[in-house]
């Protein structure tokens, strides 16, 4: 592997290992919700790569976020906010747009949290999401906080 190369106008740039993780060897940690365990694939920066596992009965409440979310489902069904979602599915979660997640029987999904375009908010802290709580009431709290803000 050459580790000099040059770019488009001659210039010697170098190229360096890039951070990476094998999924295979990440260990699956909780998550907010009971039904749910994830994979933290990336996180910096208020950005988080995460892989979903849900439970058959997995269900969210209807909430919402400051941050946006695009989630691409690779297993099972997930119905959304009433429209159900099989593999291969992108859906786009905008920030403060409230949904709810039933997947009846069980799934895998990837989801992408970045900085929302209209808050400039990304996600802050655990990217399993346990600061918000697990119950609506505990959640509802968090979000009036920070939409305060």
């Amino acid at each position: 592997m050459k580790n000099q190369e040059k770019n488009a106008i001659g210039n010697k740039i170098t190229l360096k290992p890039l951070k990476s993780e094998n999924i295979e060897d990440l260990n699956w940690r909780g998550s907010r919700f009971a039904e749910s365990d994830i994979k933290v694939l990336s996180y910096r920066d208020g950005v988080a790569l995460n892989m979903t596992r849900v439970k058959p009965g997995g269900y969210t409440f209807p909430h919402q976020h400051l941050f946006r979310q695009i989630r691409y489902i690779l297993e099972g069904e997930f119905i959304i906010n009433g429209i159900t979602y099989g593999p291969g599915s992108a859906i786009d979660f905008p920030e403060r747009v409230h949904y709810e997640v039933d997947c009846p029987q069980g799934g895998l999904m990837l989801v992408f949290q970045f900085h929302g375009t209209t808050t400039g908010v990304g996600v802050v802290g655990d990217p399993g999401g346990l600061a918000y709580g697990n119950t609506p009431e505990e959640d509802a709290v968090r979000s009036h906080k920070e939409l305060e803000t």
